[in-house]
């Protein structure tokens, strides 16, 4: 009987064992079945992200400004490391040596990305040991078969001109995606949308013969074709390379626009960066070099918005070419004596003649007759304190003082252009419209979004379409301020951006700069706004230099010269022939130089350079004598007379230059050329000299010059 209950019991432990192990089996072929499948198939397979090659950035005519080149990555998937490891097959260090010389990374720190955990202390998955790395590299990795080493397809992000164009572009980060500029603002259309592979692979991730794979192409990105013109932003480019380094300027920028589409030909900073290689040195200090000026910065426009004063003016008609403007160089305005900036004042003027003076005391005057209603109505039109929407990340809006605050003071302070900040794509927007009958245009830096398949079929995606804002001003009123504009360059205080045979305006803007909310002494910032041809211009341009040197700061012989040389080759660029009607009323006059005591042959180079035709009388080897007298100021094309001699003249007599107007750089250089003594008293540009242009002096005669500063 206890031994019939021993068997049943046995039985029923059998049994119950059995019926456990039943459960376990169930249990993994029914419940955990799909865990432990999912595990086996992430054993054998790999699922590889396939990222698309982004699209190309193109100039107008199609030439290449930011491209993408195939390349590599590697990546460690640490469970195969570690198992090698584990199983004695390899060292991490011995990974770590041999990876060492192809990619130039330092054995220590692959070792860092090896050993790298979660902060939970738990082992990563997968790192990425180096990203863009060449094929030829990559190849040599494949051949070591190190286990968990992985190599796949990667892009990199090329700019083929280096430094050019490098605001506008902006760059990418290790991803590809954009950071900066044209990068940032269109990612979505460049980057394209990634493929992916999934396949069996052996123990070091290559693809199983015979094996099953799934296969998602991936599509790339959109090319975006820019407005961008590559020769004029190359022109602009260079002359600001110049200003930057002759002008001991802190920081110059300038921009291009086609006043009848908004379409932006060229916009550039200097100093600039590299964006193939964005960060060097400090972080912070590299991202502030991304920063473009041209649209992410305010400044005090100074005389340049005496433009937009005047539109105001004309187009509610409370000016006429018959009023008279009296300068005494100052206006008491309220309890306050304002001046303008040269203290000496202007005299009577009419209309046109404050704007080629830049007169502060006109411009007050008008403000006056405007009231700050209709002030601040023109300042809304031309889009001042508000963003002008333009296709670039970070566009600041500029500041205006509420219309509350404006008292008697803020309002002339302001018709002048003191008081209010503006950006440099909003005041060259707003000069547009002066260029283009009165029409506002949308300004702009994409043309075109395009696809190119597999194929290479390209097929277009995108196409902006110039889009016009508003009717500022009337084209009746636009054409008679781009008038007075051409006579401010043809024989006003833009004369150094003038281009004989070709219809130019513009205006010069010279003002203190804003630091902190209070004037910085001695720091200035140099506008010069212009358009070409006047007459129907095909281009506006603004360029503005950051504290320049600030022995030569007056923005009329800095600004306004840069600006004629791009406007110079932009003409040649386009084939645009000179015009025989244009600025007649100019008159280029230039100083005879100090030639006696030199030889026909050395003499010719300089006449020539000045302009200046000549005869020679008498017999000998140098020039005795020069009639008119050097220092006298005659036109160009004058015919000199020089009279040859066998010695040095030895009772030389010169006549005084007229400095009014030059800088203490320009006075310096011209005294010096003449061998005459001048002395200073004030700062600034030459108002008045204690001798009268024409007198004839011995070289000995010291000349004082009073010089005011130009914040006009």
């Amino acid at each position: 009987m206890l031994v019939k209950k021993r068997v049943v019991y046995m039985l029923l432990i059998i049994l119950a064992v059995q019926f456990v192990i039943m459960l376990r089996y169930a249990w993994v072929q029914i419940v955990w079945s799909p865990q432990l499948q999912k595990w086996a198939v992430e054993q054998w397979t790999n699922d590889t992200k396939i990222d698309a090659k982004r699209g190309k950035i193109l100039d107008r005519n199609g030439s290449p400004l930011a491209v993408s080149g195939n390349v590599e990555r590697v990546d460690a998937f640490m469970k195969d490391i570690n198992e090698a490891v584990k199983n004695k097959k390899i060292t991490k260090e011995e990974i770590a040596e041999k990876l060492s010389p192809i990619i130039g990374m330092t054995k220590e720190a692959i070792l860092k990305k090896l050993n790298k955990r979660l902060p939970n202390g738990l082992p990563l998955s997968s790192v990425t040991i180096i990203r863009r790395i060449e094929k030829e590299q990559g190849n040599k990795i494949r051949e070591l078969k190190l286990p968990g080493i992985v190599i796949t397809e990667d892009t990199k992000r090329y700019y083929p001109n280096g430094n050019f164009l490098a605001h506008v572009l902006g760059n990418t980060n290790i991803d590809g995606d954009g950071r900066a500029g044209i990068e940032l603002q269109y990612n979505e259309e460049l980057k394209g949308t990634p493929g992916r592979f999934m396949g069996e692979t052996d123990a070091y991730h290559r693809e199983m013969p015979y094996s099953m794979a799934n296969y998602v192409a991936p599509k790339n990105g959109n090319d975006i074709v820019l407005t961008i013109d590559q020769s004029i932003q190359y022109f602009v480019e260079k002359q600001l390379e110049r200003g930057l380094v002759e002008y001991k300027a802190k920081q110059i920028s300038a921009i291009v626009m086609d006043p009848k589409t908004g379409e932006i030909l060229a916009m550039a900073n200097k100093p600039d960066y590299d964006p193939n290689n964005p960060v060097t040195g400090d972080v912070s200090e590299s991202i502030k070099k991304w920063r473009n000026r041209a649209v992410n910065d305010v400044f005090e426009p100074g005389s340049v918005l005496k433009v937009i004063t005047a539109a105001a003016a004309i187009e509610e008609n409370i000016v006429s070419d018959e009023d008279r403007f009296v300068c005494h160089g100052s206006k008491k305005v309220a309890d306050r004596i304002i001046h303008c900036w040269k203290r000496t004042g202007h005299g009577t003027q009419n209309f046109a003649q404050i704007l080629q003076n830049s007169c502060n005391v006109g411009f007050m005057e008008l403000g006056e007759r405007l009231g700050k209603e209709k002030l601040y109505k023109y300042w809304n039109l031309f889009g001042f304190g508000k963003k002008t929407n333009i296709d670039f990340p970070g566009e600041e809006n500029g500041i205006i003082r509420p219309i509350e605050r404006v008292n008697k003071v803020e309002l002339v302070n302001q018709a002048f252009g003191q008081g209010i900040s503006v950006t440099m794509i909003q005041y060259l927007t707003a000069l547009a419209a002066v260029a283009n009958d009165g029409k506002m245009m949308q300004p702009h830096l994409l043309k075109q979004v395009l696809y190119t398949d597999e194929n290479g079929n390209t097929s277009i995606v995108k196409e902006y379409k110039p889009k016009v804002l508003k009717q500022v001003m009337s084209a009746e009123s636009a054409r008679k301020l781009r008038a007075i504009l051409e006579t401010v360059v043809s024989v006003g205080a833009g004369k150094k951006a003038y281009l004989e045979g070709y219809h130019v305006g513009g205006k010069t803007g010279t003002a203190q700069k804003v630091i902190n909310g209070v004037y910085a002494n001695g720091k200035y910032i140099s506008s010069f706004a212009s358009m070409a041809p006047c007459s129907n211009p095909e281009f506006v341009i603004i360029l503005s230099i950051d504290e320049p040197d600030p022995s030569n700061y007056y923005s009329g012989s800095t600004a306004a010269p840069l600006t004629k040389q791009i406007i110079e080759d932009i003409f040649r660029y386009r084939n645009i022939p000179p015009d025989a009607t244009a600025n007649k009323e100019a008159v280029r006059e230039v100083v005879i130089p100090e030639i006696r005591g030199l030889t026909v042959e050395e003499a010719n180079k300089i006449l020539r350079n000045n302009k200046l035709n000549f005869e020679t009388q008498g017999n000998g080897s140098i020039i005795y004598d020069v009639s008119p007298t050097p220092g006298v100021t005659v036109r160009e094309n004058t015919k000199i007379t020089l009279y040859l001699g066998m010695d040095k003249n030895k009772n030389e007599k010169v006549a005084v230059p007229n400095f009014t107007g030059m800088t203490k750089k320009e006075i310096n250089e011209l005294a010096k050329s003449l061998g005459i003594k001048v002395s200073y008293l004030g700062d600034g540009i030459g108002v008045s000299q204690s001798l009268q242009p024409g007198t004839e002096i011995d070289k000995s005669t010291e000349i004082e010059i009073i010089l005011e500063q130009p914040e006009d």
